[in-house]
């Protein structure tokens, strides 16, 4: 997709990775204006889902995330959102979320990801997990769930880059950190380890084209 003249490389540099994955869950979760929504997880694919599902402009947007710093990030970023920790998201959700979101990626979060949903709800698993996760049917009897997940692909880049154009997303804050090239070592210890409230790094380097 061609990026358009008047958006940065920054601004278009998460387009074709998690902020397509974070466009392609809001869509396939079918938010309305009156749904209580529930994002487990504010990494960066996270947020990603977050700018997202904003642009769906529900009644009610729920962060769940254990991170101190992320959740500050959350809280200082955008105000308009309810930041709950995993210990009392369940109550804070009263009643359950017309829709989940799974993007976290553990076993406690796909769990909480059910069981923090209302009867009839969508959960959409956007997460990517390190093992199969299991469905223990006779908990989740009743609730009458329906679950969404599957493979992200580019489709949506275009409109992506048209809503960044329009100023309707704006991802440039998730870069928290930049390093040259010649300090990629460096960036990927900070990112690894989730040091210095770190939630995207860039690499800045010059392309040395071939003669």
């Amino acid at each position: 997709n061609h990026i358009p003249d008047t958006v940065s490389d920054e601004q278009a540099l998460l387009v074709g990775d998690v902020l397509a994955t974070g466009f392609w869950a809001a869509r396939i979760s079918e938010v309305s204006e009156e749904d209580t929504v529930l994002i487990i997880g504010a990494g960066p694919t996270g947020i990603c889902t977050l700018l997202c599902v904003l642009l769906k402009k529900p009644r009610r947007i729920i962060v769940c995330e254990k991170s101190p710093e992320r959740a500050r990030f959350v809280r200082q970023r955008y105000p308009e959102v309810l930041v709950a920790d995993p210990e009392n998201c369940k109550e804070f959700v009263h009643g359950g979320a017309d829709v989940v979101l799974e993007v976290a990626g553990s076993e406690d979060t796909f769990r909480l990801a059910w069981d923090c949903a209302r009867p009839n709800a969508i959960v959409t698993i956007v997460a990517l997990y390190d093992k199969p996760q299991l469905l223990p049917l006779p908990d989740m009897y009743g609730k009458n769930l329906t679950f969404k997940t599957g493979g992200v692909d580019g489709c949506d880049c275009a409109e992506i880059l048209n809503l960044i154009e329009e100023g309707k997303i704006d991802t440039t804050p998730l870069i928290t950190h930049k390093f040259p090239l010649s300090e990629i070592e460096e960036a990927y210890r900070i990112f690894e380890n989730r040091l210095d409230g770190v939630i995207k790094v860039a690499i800045e380097g010059n392309l040395i084209k071939p003669v």
